[in-house]
C-alpha cells in the first residue's frame, strides 16, 4: 500500500493541517527549506504533533542532493536528531558521510523511529545496475525504506525507472522510486502502481520538480488503482 507524503517547505503548521484535510497519509518536514532557528525547532514539532494526528518524517537534507541548510555536517546531523522524539520517521542521504549517517541510523533505530535513506539525482537518470546498486546500498546503510530519485531526459529514461520500480517491489524491502521534472511527471503517479512504498506530493511551495497536488494524486491513482 503506497503511501502519500505530503512535503512541506514552507508555513509549515498551515500546510501541515491543510495536507491532512487533502489525504496525505505523513507529512514530510523540511527543515533545511523552513525559515526556523534551530532553537525554535522543538516548539514546532511540538505544535505539529498536536495539529495533526498523521506521521511525520524529518528532513534536513544535504546541499549535494538539492538541500539548503548553511551550516556545518556537525550543525547539520545535530539539529536532525533534535527532533526524533517528535516524529516518526527520518531521512537522511546515502551520500552523507558515514559516521554521520550511521548515527542518525543508530540512534533512529534505537528510539524505534523508521529510517528512510535516500538518494537524489537532479541532473540525470543513472544505468539501471548503478541504480540497483544504490538502492541496495540503502538497505546495507540501515534503511527500512529506500529511496531513489533520479532525472529522467527521455521516456526511456522514465521507462527504467518504472522497470527499477517493479523490481524492487518484489523484493522484501519497501523502496521508493521517483522520476523528477518534466519527463517524471507521469512516473510519481505510475510508481506507486508499480510498487513504490511512498508518492511525494506538494503542498504550499514544491520540494522537488514535478510534484503533484495531494488532491490531484491520490484522485489519480483511486481512479487509476484503487487498491493503491
Amino acid at each position: 500500500m503506497t503511501e502519500i507524503v505530503a512535503a512541506i517547505a514552507d508555513d509549515p503548521l498551515r500546510n501541515a493541517v491543510h495536507a491532512a484535510r487533502e489525504g496525505a497519509d505523513l507529512i514530510e518536514i523540511r527543515i533545511d527549506l523552513l525559515d526556523y532557528p534551530a532553537d525554535s525547532l522543538h516548539l514546532l514539532f511540538k505544535d505539529l504533533n498536536r495539529s495533526v494526528r498523521i506521521p511525520i518524517i524529518a528532513t534536513n537534507r544535504i546541499d549535494i542532493e538539492g538541500g539548503e541548510f548553511n551550516g556545518s555536517e556537525e550543525e547539520r546531523i545535530e539539529i536532525l536528531l533534535s527532533v526524533l522524539e517528535m516524529v516518526d520517521t527520518i531521512d537522511i542521504e546515502l551520500q552523507t558521510r558515514s559516521e554521520y549517517r550511521d548515527l542518525v541510523v543508530r540512534q533512529a533505530k534505537k528510539a524505534g523511529k523508521r529510517v528512510i535513506i535516500s538518494y537524489h539525482d537532479f541532473s540525470k537518470t543513472p544505468d539501471m545496475t548503478v541504480m540497483q546498486n544504490i538502492v541496495s546500498d540503502c538497505f546495507d546503510a540501515g534503511a527500512d525504506i529506500a529511496k531513489l530519485a533520479a532525472t529522467p531526459h527521455s521516456y526511456e529514461d522514465a521507462l527504467s525507472l518504472l522497470k527499477l520500480t517493479l523490481d524492487c517491489a518484489r523484493a522484501p524491502a519497501p523502496s521508493c522510486i521517483i522520476g523528477m521534472g518534466w519527463y517524471g511527471v507521469h512516473t510519481r503517479v505510475i510508481a506507486p502502481i508499480y510498487g513504490s512504498a511512498l508518492a511525494y506530493a506538494s503542498v504550499g511551495a514544491a520540494t522537488a520538480p514535478g510534484q503533484i497536488g495531494i488532491r490531484e494524486l491520490r484522485g489519480m491513482l483511486e481512479m487509476l488503482c484503487p487498491q493503491v
